[in-house]
Protein backbone atom coordinates (compact mmCIF):
# COMPACT_ATOMS: atom_id res chain seq x y z
CA UNK A 1 0.00 0.00 0.00
CA UNK A 2 1.30 3.55 -0.57
CA UNK A 3 1.91 5.91 1.44
CA UNK A 4 -0.51 9.01 1.51
CA UNK A 5 -0.63 12.41 3.29
CA UNK A 6 1.20 15.57 3.40
CA UNK A 7 3.18 16.06 0.30
CA UNK A 8 2.00 12.21 -0.71
CA UNK A 9 -1.74 12.57 -2.24
CA UNK A 10 -3.46 9.76 -3.37
CA UNK A 11 -2.20 8.10 -6.51
CA UNK A 12 -5.87 8.96 -8.24
CA UNK A 13 -5.84 12.47 -7.58
CA UNK A 14 -2.20 12.93 -8.42
CA UNK A 15 -1.16 14.83 -12.04
CA UNK A 16 -1.02 12.69 -14.62
CA UNK A 17 1.90 12.99 -16.88
CA UNK A 18 2.15 15.55 -19.51
CA UNK A 19 -0.73 17.20 -18.31
CA UNK A 20 -0.61 20.89 -17.12
CA UNK A 21 -2.14 21.67 -13.16
CA UNK A 22 -3.63 24.69 -14.54
CA UNK A 23 -5.69 24.06 -18.03
CA UNK A 24 -6.46 27.44 -18.19
CA UNK A 25 -2.84 28.16 -18.57
CA UNK A 26 -1.36 31.02 -17.72
CA UNK A 27 -3.67 34.53 -18.37
CA UNK A 28 -1.42 36.59 -21.03
CA UNK A 29 -0.66 39.99 -20.38
CA UNK A 30 -2.67 43.06 -22.04
CA UNK A 31 -0.55 44.62 -24.24
CA UNK A 32 -1.37 48.88 -23.87
CA UNK A 33 -1.65 50.21 -27.26
CA UNK A 34 0.94 51.93 -28.26
CA UNK A 35 0.56 55.81 -29.83
CA UNK A 36 1.59 55.64 -33.60
CA UNK A 37 4.01 57.70 -33.58
CA UNK A 38 5.73 54.91 -31.45
CA UNK A 39 4.97 52.47 -33.20
CA UNK A 40 6.44 54.54 -36.58
CA UNK A 41 9.22 54.91 -34.78
CA UNK A 42 9.98 51.28 -33.76
CA UNK A 43 9.99 50.21 -37.38
CA UNK A 44 11.82 53.39 -38.47
CA UNK A 45 14.58 52.54 -36.05
CA UNK A 46 14.90 48.66 -36.62
CA UNK A 47 18.08 47.96 -38.24
CA UNK A 48 18.16 46.51 -41.55
CA UNK A 49 20.95 44.82 -43.79
CA UNK A 50 21.75 45.80 -47.44
CA UNK A 51 24.57 45.56 -49.35
CA UNK A 52 26.92 47.90 -50.86
CA UNK A 53 29.78 47.60 -52.80
CA UNK A 54 29.63 43.79 -52.32
CA UNK A 55 29.83 44.90 -48.58
CA UNK A 56 27.00 43.38 -45.99
CA UNK A 57 26.08 46.45 -43.97
CA UNK A 58 23.69 47.44 -41.25
CA UNK A 59 21.62 50.84 -41.18
CA UNK A 60 18.04 51.54 -40.02
CA UNK A 61 15.52 51.96 -41.98
CA UNK A 62 15.08 55.40 -41.88
CA UNK A 63 18.79 55.80 -42.83
CA UNK A 64 17.86 53.61 -45.84
CA UNK A 65 15.16 55.85 -46.97
CA UNK A 66 16.79 59.06 -46.80
CA UNK A 67 19.63 57.53 -48.80
CA UNK A 68 17.79 56.04 -51.05
CA UNK A 69 15.95 59.85 -50.83
CA UNK A 70 19.25 61.51 -51.77
CA UNK A 71 19.95 58.94 -54.52
CA UNK A 72 16.84 60.09 -56.07
CA UNK A 73 17.23 63.83 -55.83
CA UNK A 74 20.79 63.64 -57.15
CA UNK A 75 19.32 61.34 -60.54
CA UNK A 76 17.37 64.58 -61.05
CA UNK A 77 13.80 63.71 -59.28
CA UNK A 78 12.70 67.00 -58.56
CA UNK A 79 10.51 65.89 -55.96
CA UNK A 80 13.12 63.86 -54.37
CA UNK A 81 14.97 66.99 -53.52
CA UNK A 82 11.84 68.80 -52.56
CA UNK A 83 11.17 66.60 -50.02
CA UNK A 84 15.08 66.35 -49.06
CA UNK A 85 15.18 69.87 -48.04
CA UNK A 86 11.84 69.97 -46.90
CA UNK A 87 12.88 67.37 -44.13
CA UNK A 88 16.11 68.89 -43.97
CA UNK A 89 14.47 71.84 -42.51
CA UNK A 90 12.07 70.35 -40.39
CA UNK A 91 14.35 68.76 -39.04
CA UNK A 92 16.85 72.03 -38.37
CA UNK A 93 13.47 73.30 -36.80
CA UNK A 94 12.86 70.57 -34.79
CA UNK A 95 16.47 70.39 -33.51
CA UNK A 96 15.77 66.53 -33.30
CA UNK A 97 13.15 67.04 -30.29
CA UNK A 98 16.38 66.83 -28.40
CA UNK A 99 17.12 69.75 -25.72
CA UNK A 100 20.48 70.27 -25.14
CA UNK A 101 21.57 71.83 -22.27
CA UNK A 102 25.79 73.01 -21.96
CA UNK A 103 27.48 75.32 -19.40
CA UNK A 104 29.92 78.17 -20.54
CA UNK A 105 32.31 79.43 -18.66
CA UNK A 106 34.76 82.28 -19.01
CA UNK A 107 32.59 84.09 -22.13
CA UNK A 108 33.37 87.76 -22.63
CA UNK A 109 30.25 89.90 -23.00
CA UNK A 110 29.62 91.77 -25.62
CA UNK A 111 28.87 95.21 -23.94
CA UNK A 112 28.71 95.27 -19.22
CA UNK A 113 26.11 94.10 -17.80
CA UNK A 114 24.87 91.27 -20.69
CA UNK A 115 23.93 88.36 -19.32
CA UNK A 116 24.26 84.95 -21.01
CA UNK A 117 20.79 85.11 -21.98
CA UNK A 118 20.97 87.87 -23.65
CA UNK A 119 24.17 87.08 -25.60
CA UNK A 120 22.11 83.29 -26.77
CA UNK A 121 19.90 85.79 -28.04
CA UNK A 122 22.07 87.81 -29.81
CA UNK A 123 23.95 85.13 -31.21
CA UNK A 124 20.77 82.73 -32.45
CA UNK A 125 19.37 86.60 -33.96
CA UNK A 126 22.68 87.15 -35.86
CA UNK A 127 23.01 83.07 -36.87
CA UNK A 128 19.69 83.37 -37.91
CA UNK A 129 18.80 82.13 -41.58
CA UNK A 130 15.84 80.60 -43.88
CA UNK A 131 15.96 76.97 -43.55
CA UNK A 132 13.31 76.60 -45.61
CA UNK A 133 14.35 78.52 -49.18
CA UNK A 134 17.61 77.86 -48.49
CA UNK A 135 18.19 76.49 -51.58
CA UNK A 136 15.79 79.00 -53.71
CA UNK A 137 17.70 81.83 -55.93
CA UNK A 138 16.81 85.12 -54.34
CA UNK A 139 16.60 84.03 -50.93
CA UNK A 140 18.85 85.86 -48.34
CA UNK A 141 20.48 82.95 -46.90
CA UNK A 142 21.87 81.84 -50.65
CA UNK A 143 23.85 85.34 -50.47
CA UNK A 144 26.40 84.94 -47.86
CA UNK A 145 27.79 88.17 -48.65
CA UNK A 146 24.33 90.56 -47.41
CA UNK A 147 24.54 92.33 -44.47
CA UNK A 148 26.03 90.98 -41.07
CA UNK A 149 24.42 92.52 -37.81
CA UNK A 150 26.54 93.09 -34.95
CA UNK A 151 25.42 92.35 -31.20
CA UNK A 152 27.74 94.68 -29.54
CA UNK A 153 25.87 97.02 -28.77
CA UNK A 154 23.63 97.20 -25.64
CA UNK A 155 19.86 96.49 -25.86
CA UNK A 156 17.70 99.86 -25.36
CA UNK A 157 16.66 100.58 -21.46
CA UNK A 158 12.99 100.45 -20.70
Amino acid sequence: MSKSGRGNPPKHSQFKKGVSGNPAGRPRRKREAQPVRHIISQVLNAPATYREGGRTKRASRLELAVKRLVISALEGDVRSADLLFKSRADAENNNGARIEKFIAEGWIPDFPGQTGEQKTRAHARDNENDSTGFWEPGSEAADPSGPVSASSTPPPDP
